[in-house]
């Protein structure tokens, strides 16, 4: 018996250990990349990606659809609180490299595109649409062109006036496509998705030539009858061959959508090196005088480039002019240790713009973990401390113009730019284009909302769903186990006492006490009417027996049984060694080799990839057995009804013979026998008091120091 609750308790520890291990996506963050992002209301999801942890030196899939609370901010990280309460079925993709189109009037968002890691086998081509409002996920149900292949890292933007979304370029590969053969190709088709009818268009790319692109930005800007998209930087794919070209950063590829035709424009300025999947953002004054791109990092485009940049530059339009505006101080002449790409860009009330996660080629520490990988930029430096970099402020939503861009196309804060031109237009259209404007009339949501009252939106909460579904189930099996314990415990148990009354019936019965001569002398009593002469010895003993009725003795035991040991929990757990997504590009010429097998390269990476300092959060599932008490009752003595003088059926009377010798009178009291059964106590075993402590160090990675948030 006791080696089998041993074992119970073993398989429950292994049971507990492994639930353990799925670790906190909040309180255990180290870093992040290739996620999306889409905002709708005050949240900013992310969904997708790739995280990493130490100190197991692993990455994995992101399964998690997480949320930042954009009215928050953290005292100590001073970043928006991010919390993973939410609903994503394992039916669901999680993938890196995708795009997420937020549909505010419809308080949706749709998941488009992205790869699968290695080892998993891609799936069939689907869209998925997440409802903030329920927090459910249900299938995308569209129409139009059907041919479309999943595709990666390339480039979205969606245009919430007109309920539009848009997807550009992006890698085919045998992490897309299933059956998939050859190296990777970057495509140029232009996805349309119209949120209204659910209508899918593959549209062309800018120009003639079919040059694939991935690892871009696309935007939008409301400029012309309808708006325009603008599309720069990533890597070039002119052969489909397996070799690919840099970008040049000082193109810029414009599609006015209405009427669905590409131009082109040369930037001038401080223009950035070439780079691929850096993240990029626009926002402007109250007076569009102009649209101010601000782009951050992103990996070296090339073998002659850095491997991850830490620099911001803003690209003004309609002059072109690309800007400088951090570092300053030419710290960034050799590679930054803490250059990153695989980050996202959202521009919030068009006065901040949250950077968040990316993966750090030379850096081997978490991501600001105390801020979830939360960096912040006040873009008109009018924040608490008046720089680019700088606490998030949920109430900031004026954005001025700041003081660099001012000194390259004049005007003011509030905007009035004197500079609305480049040197010359790459077309005589794009000239006109920018002196318009459009107009958008209100959007009508084409689902039934539910009022605020009725709506089943998920409370907000500290801790995640994970923690939660592990704790529950490890309690529920605790239960299960300590109930099936004291089964066992009890038919052991009732075994062994049956056992014993077996053996106890099986015994010869206790002989009768010695037969005691006894003798007495007759006494002549008074004489009346109602006594008799004599009262024999017989009918003393009678008498005798019925005083000294023992009658029946009540049993009872007690049992309780106290299972109460803490199972510590380590993690987190030792997951794939793939790194993230990238392709190595050189500026010219034929490379053979493919971009996943260079990016994905343990050997090169390995301990760049490793997310950092560790956290080890240690959960403790407690599991108590209330103590039983079983009461054995048995019928309460009453007092005999019998005569002293009836015969007792409980006691057979014992007769003695008359003395030989009257010169010996003495009585002797035949000796009393009871049985007394008694039940030993079972006491609780004791508390299990081990602790697995709790090494992690002390993690305080930023990838700035101190002009960093």
């Amino acid at each position: 018996m006791a080696y089998l609750l041993k074992g119970v308790l073993i398989v429950l520890s292994l049971i507990t250990l492994s639930l353990s291990q799925q670790d906190d996506p909040v309180s255990g963050f180290c870093r992040r990349w290739g996620h999306t992002t889409a905002q709708v209301g005050s949240r900013l999801y992310v969904d997708g990606g790739m995280v990493g942890s130490v100190p197991f030196a692993s990455n994995r899939t992101n399964p998690w659809l997480l949320y930042s609370d954009l009215n928050t901010s953290t005292v100590d990280a001073g970043m928006p609180m991010q919390y993973a309460n939410l609903s994503k079925p394992g039916n669901i993709p999680s993938v890196s490299g995708g795009y997420t189109w937020s549909d505010n009037t419809n308080q949706c968002f749709y998941q488009f595109g992205g790869e699968y890691p290695d080892g998993v086998t891609p799936a069939d081509y689907s869209m998925w649409t997440y409802d903030v409002i329920l927090n459910t996920w249900n299938s995308t149900k569209t129409t139009g062109d059907k041919q479309f292949e999943r595709v990666s890292f390339g480039a979205g933007t969606h245009v919430e006036q007109r309920g539009l979304g848009f997807y550009y370029g992006g890698w085919i590969s045998n992490k897309t496509t299933l059956g998939w053969k050859g190296p990777p190709m970057a495509t140029n088709g232009l996805v349309q998705f119209d949120m209204s009818t659910g209508e899918l268009q593959n549209m062309t790319g800018p120009d003639d030539s079919n040059t694939g692109r991935a690892e871009g930005q696309l935007l939008f800007l409301p400029v012309s009858d309808s708006g325009i998209l603008i599309y720069f930087g990533g890597i070039e794919d002119p052969y489909h061959n397996g070799s690919y070209n840099a970008a040049n950063m000082s193109i810029i590829h414009i599609y006015d959508m209405a009427s669905s035709k590409w131009y082109r424009q040369t930037a001038s300025g401080s223009v950035p090196a070439a780079r691929r999947q850096f993240c990029a953002d626009v926002t402007w004054p109250n007076d569009q005088s102009s649209f101010n791109v601000y782009l951050y990092g992103g990996y070296g485009a090339s073998a002659s480039e850095a491997p991850g940049f830490d620099d911001v530059y803003i690209l003004s339009i309609p002059s072109f002019t690309w800007i400088k505006v951090f570092p300053l101080d030419g710290s960034d002449s050799t590679p930054s240790q803490v250059g990153h790409g695989g980050c996202s860009a959202n521009v919030i009330n068009r006065a901040q713009m949250l950077i968040i996660g990316g993966w750090f080629p030379l850096y081997d520490k978490c991501d600001a973990p105390a801020g979830q990988g939360q960096h912040n930029m006040v873009l008109g430096y009018n924040g608490g401390e008046g720089k680019l970099w700088d606490k998030f402020d949920p109430k900031l939503d004026d954005y001025v113009v700041p003081s660099p861009i001012i000194s390259a196309i004049g005007g003011g804060p509030t905007g009035g730019a004197t500079k609305t031109a480049p040197a010359s237009w790459g077309h005589v259209d794009l000239a006109t284009y920018f002196t318009l404007k459009p107009s958008f009339t209100a959007r009508a949501a084409t689902r039934s909302l539910p009022s605020a009252t009725t709506s089943p939106s998920p409370k907000p909460s500290k801790k995640t769903n994970v923690g939660a579904i592990a704790g529950g189930v490890v309690g529920g099996l605790a239960v299960l186990i300590i109930i099936l314990c004291l089964i066992l415990f009890c038919l052991h148990r009732r075994k062994n006492a049956l056992k014993e009354k077996q053996a106890q019936a099986d015994e010869p019965p206790p002989p009768p006490p010695p037969a005691e001569l006894a003798t007495t002398v007759p006494h002549e009593m008074p004489a009346t009417t109602d006594a008799s002469k004599y009262v024999s010895i017989h009918d003393q003993a009678d008498a005798i027996a019925l005083a000294h009725y023992p009658g029946h003795t009540q049993h009872s035991h007690s049992f309780s049984h106290e299972y109460n040991s803490s199972y510590p929990a380590q993690g987190p757990p030792s997951y794939g060694n793939a790194p993230p997504y990238t392709s190595p590009v050189v500026e010219a010429g034929h490379n053979s080799h493919s971009p996943h097998a260079e990016m994905y390269s343990p050997d090169e990476h390995a301990m760049h990839n490793s997310p950092p300092a560790g956290w080890s959060p240690q959960m403790h599932y407690a599991q108590s057995g209330t103590g039983t008490e079983g009461q054995y009752s048995y019928p309460t003595p009453v007092t005999p009804r019998h005569s002293p003088n009836d015969s007792i059926q409980q006691q057979v009377p014992i007769y003695y013979p008359r003395p030989t010798d009257p010169s010996t009178p003495p009585l002797h009291t035949p000796r009393s026998f009871s049985d007394e059964t008694r039940y030993p106590l079972h006491g609780s075993p004791g508390r299990d008091n081990r602790r697995v402590n709790d090494d992690r160090r002390p993690i305080h990675g930023r990838f700035v120091e101190e002009d960093h948030m």
